[in-house]
């Protein structure tokens, strides 16, 4: 099991105590000589209703067990019209009801995450001049726009700035790449909340209106998150469609079964090695799950069931797959942005440094260091398989054999940190669980997400 490293710790902490600190800070400074009952009253309501939204997540692409919520808008509405002391114990205490089920520490992480988040927005706010409706009257938020801005944007930043750090400490790999994978999705629809926290705010303090108004945009805030959920959920369609069509092949040849799943994990592990951006390592996951679906054709079927080495024939054929694959790859249109790359990648993932690859033998100098590092993967796991053409090999077997080619077929570089990720017995082998091909796998609570 993966143990924390004493600097996450001091780390988780440390937010945790700021936090915590900050909001009691904020509550004395503004209200030492006591909180009246008829605010105590309306924070109620508010609180009320940011527990509403947090109740049903909506779960984020791209990390195990990341959740967001709708809640935003209603914690923007609170800001704005009481100030970041009773907007923070609002977050502090919804946070406290969405994450009940988590491990203490991660709790008391999140509610001064949340604190901290509220405090830096509430100052960026004043100081691009804006104000509070209960600590000012009735507020001209037309002439407020760069401070609104602001601390929408500040808010977010702040937040998901000090969850991805905890991440990176956790899993020991950078930030920004952290952020750009857990976050990147939920930026433009989360802070396209904001105007709805706006609107609660100037329906607020409408005279004539109140509470009782601003409880009707419960509506149209569970039919945005359920817009929120289905864009969620159809990005995870199109990762289980890869999933099916990457097993199509291994579905029924015994040889190739997680011959994709594996070779995906060896490129990531190498990726991450090497250090590879969030974009990347996404397009080079979509690259692993598809880089054989090519040999999914009707004459492809008694190659791969054929005891022995393939003819030089059927080598003909067998050597068209990484064409075929990326015509393939490249109508798949629900690869968001990534489709081009990846079917580039397939194409390529057969050509060798010295350019005696297929299917154009090109120099392998020149390609995209995504291509060299799949290269190494495919390899590294078909030898380390049982094959009908060949015996299994050791994983120490393997590795000598690469290093013997690196320079002529492979990546010297890729070769020696697979090396050094199995030296260091971090390579994991084992065989992932079988997954149906119909059904959706289920995604496990991410331990390392703070």
């Amino acid at each position: 099991m993966h143990r924390p490293s004493k600097l996450y710790l001091v780390y988780v902490i440390a937010v945790a105590v700021a936090g915590y600190a900050t909001a009691v800070w904020l509550t004395i400074l503004r209200y030492r000589l006591g909180l009246p009952a008829s605010l105590l009253w309306q924070a109620g309501f508010f609180l009320a209703l940011a527990v509403l939204m947090i109740l049903r997540p909506v779960r984020l692409p791209g990390r195990a067990g990341a959740t967001t919520t709708v809640g935003f808008a209603v914690d923007y509405a609170c800001l704005l019209i009481f100030g970041p002391a009773i907007a923070g114990w609002v977050g502090v205490i919804s946070e406290a009801v969405e994450c009940r089920r988590s491990p203490l520490l991660r709790q008391f992480f999140n509610h001064g995450q949340v604190a901290l988040a509220f405090a830096g927005s509430g100052a960026v706010y004043q100081a691009l001049g804006g104000a509070y409706v209960t600590l000012s009257g009735p507020v001209q938020f037309r002439e407020m726009v760069p401070a609104l801005i602001g601390c929408a944007v500040a808010y977010f930043a702040i937040s998901s700035l000090l969850i991805a750090i905890g991440i990176a400490l956790w899993e020991r790999r950078p930030v920004l790449g952290i952020w750009i994978a857990s976050f990147r999705w939920v930026a433009p629809r989360y802070l396209a909340l904001a105007p709805f926290g706006l609107l609660m705010a100037m329906v607020y303090q409408t005279k004539g209106l109140g509470l009782f108004a601003v409880a009707l945009f419960v509506a149209p805030l569970v039919g945005a998150r359920y817009v929120f959920q289905g864009a969620m959920e159809m990005l995870d369609v199109h990762r289980e469609t890869v999933h099916a069509l990457s097993n199509a092949l291994e579905a029924y040849d015994p040889y190739t079964r997680n011959h994709s799943e594996l070779v995906t994990r060896y490129a990531l592990q190498l990726g991450r090695e090497l250090e590879l951006t969030a974009p990347q390592l996404e397009v080079l996951e979509w690259a692993g799950r598809l880089h054989d679906i090519g040999k999914c054709r009707q004459d492809w079927e008694s190659i791969i069931r054929k005891q022995g080495r393939p003819s030089e024939q059927e080598w003909q054929v067998i050597r068209q797959h990484p064409v075929e694959g990326s015509r393939l790859a490249e109508k798949m249109e629900f690869l968001p942005h990534t489709a081009g790359m990846v079917a580039a990648i397939v194409h390529a993932h057969h050509e060798r440094l010295d350019g005696s690859g297929y299917p154009d033998g090109r120099d392998g100098r020149q390609l995209p260091l995504e291509v060299r590092i799949l290269g190494v993967a495919d390899a590294f796991e078909a030898m380390t398989a049982k094959r009908a053409y060949h015996q299994q090999r050791p994983a120490e077997e393997a590795i000598a054999e690469l290093r013997r080619c690196a320079g002529t077929q492979f990546d010297p570089q890729v070769v020696e940190r697979l090396a050094s990720l199995w030296e260091r017995g971090e390579l994991r082998m084992d065989e992932p669980p079988e997954q149906s091909l119909l059904l959706p796998s289920s995604i496990p609570s991410g331990e390392g997400s703070s």
